[in-house]
């Protein structure tokens, strides 16, 4: 991989995101299909995986008090605004709002797991008036696979990415953790400029609930105990206070976008926010911030790769938090070494913590996992690296997150099928 195509898989993967990923997914599938229709929809047939369902039944919707997909669908087939990606619900007003909650009432949007489905998966069939239309998105929350009016295909193509990015995916999957880290390191400042906007975004996003009444409480919960005893102000408070601010309000349906990586804005957040606040601790320059940030973002997407985009697991803390206690052991001064014994400390620490959907309580994990990658990359720059003989641990970088990977993949292999049963028992 050239610097070149590290920075496009950078600039196509960091990229900012309105609303939990998943309802947000459901929404644009539903959005295209709706834009080809010649009349307003009329009812529609959602059909997903069991991760997008499990990840977006309690997720909170933007510029709404609703939570679900149901509501999700019906939002984007009023919209009828694909072209805006993941930042489609940015469009809601209180008029089309009104809309989607009429078709809902009326019975007119139906959801439905398909069980096969083993990677991410959405299919949406409306129905007008006399007219049909569907779209399907696979493997990724943007890829349209098939988009269809009628008897005629739209638009049709593979369930993968365009060939050039999977080239550059399975390259990325494979490079050592000393390439990537190489490569970042021949990044220029203002190369690598765009990803401070995300820290700007995700401390905004963090930020919002200062004057607001947000999620269930964490945040504000934590805010109070701030400056004193109890929590202090240290880089851990910070980190652990801004960390579940921003999730707890992303997750709670807040209007403000966060930068996503890999997919997914709360992985964004825990990427960005540890790395950011340990390198203004530490008054890095921005060189320094940016690189670190970089390292983060693409240990993110190899986790991620080696993981799935669904994983039994929590993602946001397995590959996110794994990649900021990386990309933090790197801004500390810590060579190829430190960088895997980080990510060791990572898998002794917080490996196996599952996935129960997204929803505002999903804060309080990734501030778990935020602090942990502060204390697993300052104990390696200290030399304080796990056996490899410990559990699940690795020799290397390389072989922890394999391992991480691995229990996610094959270990878990039925644990959303009793997940998913536990959260539908609750609803019925």
């Amino acid at each position: 991989m050239t610097k070149k195509e590290l920075l496009a898989l950078l600039r196509a993967d960091v990229v900012p995101a309105l609303g939990c990923t998943e309802p947000v997914a459901v929404a644009l599938c539903a959005a295209h299909a709706a834009s080809v229709l010649d009349g307003p929809p009329r009812s529609l047939r959602v059909e997903v995986n069991d991760g997008i369902y499990k990840n977006g039944m309690s997720a909170g919707i933007p510029h709404c008090d609703k939570v679900g997909l149901e509501i999700a669908a019906a939002i984007g087939a009023v919209l009828q605004t694909p072209e805006k990606g993941l930042e489609l619900l940015d469009g809601l007003t209180d008029e089309k709002l009104c809309e989607a909650m009429a078709l809902v009432d009326a019975g007119g949007v139906e959801l439905g797991l398909n069980e096969r489905a083993r990677e991410l998966y959405i299919k949406c069939v409306i129905l007008g008036d006399g007219e049909e239309s569907s779209c399907q998105i696979r493997s990724s929350h943007t890829n349209v696979t098939l988009l269809t009016h009628g008897s005629e295909i739209l638009h049709q193509s593979a369930a993968g990415t365009d060939s050039g990015e999977s080239r550059l995916l399975s390259e990325l999957r494979d490079m050592k953790l000393s390439q990537l880290r190489a490569l970042v390191e021949e990044c220029t400042e203002t190369e690598l400029a765009f990803l401070m906007d995300g820290v700007a975004m995700n401390e905004e996003l963090a930020a919002w609930s200062e004057t607001r009444v947000s999620g269930v409480g964490p945040a504000a919960g934590l805010r109070k105990h701030m400056q004193t005893p109890l929590l202090g102000s240290d880089l851990p408070a910070r980190i652990i206070t801004l960390v579940t601010a921003a999730a707890e309000n992303r997750l709670d349906g807040c209007p403000k976008p966060t930068m996503s990586s890999s997919g997914a804005g709360t992985k964004g957040l825990v990427v960005i926010l540890p790395i950011s606040e340990t390198a203004r601790a530490i008054g890095a320059d921005r060189l320094q911030t940016v690189r670190a940030l970089a390292l983060g973002h693409l240990i993110n997407r190899c986790i991620n790769l080696h993981s799935g985009r669904l994983s039994p697991l929590c993602t946001c803390v397995l590959a996110a938090s794994t990649a900021a206690a990386a990309g933090i052991a790197w801004l500390l001064g810590g060579g190829d070494e430190t960088i895997g014994h980080a990510i060791r400390n990572m898998s002794g620490c917080v490996a196996g913590m599952v996935c129960d959907g997204g929803k505002v309580g999903c804060a309080l994990k990734v501030a778990a996992g935020s602090v942990s990658a502060l204390l697993c990359a300052l104990t390696a720059i200290e030399g304080a690296a796990l056996r490899p003989s410990d559990g699940i641990c690795g020799e290397t970088g390389e072989e922890s997150i394999r391992n991480m990977c691995r229990i996610g993949r094959r270990g878990m292999e039925h644990m959303n099928e009793e997940i998913l049963d536990i959260m539908l028992e609750k609803r019925k």
